[in-house]
């Protein structure tokens, strides 16, 4: 079966189709850059909040000891020069990042699946559901209008 034979022939299913492949496109990138953002958000956080319990685990000690003293700040020092859970944080970052942006674009990524994968009706009527969404997004997030005033609020 040949690429147009599974697309379709007709101009409103290619339209449909290439409407969703932009729009699962759009969701993918958002949830990439996002996963890139987040992977170093969540490593570079547990890193530091490490060493805060490093630097505290190295200022107290239950008895006064200059070996366990001594024994401490090695391991501290060894703590500030390695970061070896850092790679492995940021990949969970990253699938963490890329979860939520995918789970916060459930509407778009969803109809763009269906207008790239379902039939010729439901391929058309995702690509209008897409559309509609669009045209939702751009008149409430574009212009503003369902944000609230932060400016004058009670709550600052």
């Amino acid at each position: 079966m040949s690429i147009t034979g599974k697309i379709g022939n007709s101009i409103g299913t290619i339209f449909a189709r290439g409407t969703g492949l932009a729009t699962v496109g759009m969701v993918a990138y958002d949830a990439h850059v996002m996963g890139k953002l987040e992977a170093d958000t969540f490593s570079q956080s547990n890193e530091s909040a490490r060493l805060v319990d490093g630097a505290k685990n190295r200022m107290y000690m239950d008895t006064p000891s200059t070996v366990v003293g001594k024994i401490k700040d090695k391991i501290f020092d060894l703590q500030l020069r390695t970061s070896i859970l850092m790679p492995f944080e940021a990949v969970l970052g990253y699938f963490k990042g890329v979860g939520n942006t995918c789970i916060e674009g459930i509407v778009p990524l969803g109809l763009g699946l269906g207008a790239l994968l379902g039939g010729k009706k439901v391929s058309g009527m995702s690509a209008l559901g897409i559309f509609m969404y669009a045209g939702y997004k751009f008149i409430t997030e574009g212009f503003g209008f369902t944000r609230p005033d932060r400016l004058n609020s009670p709550f600052k």
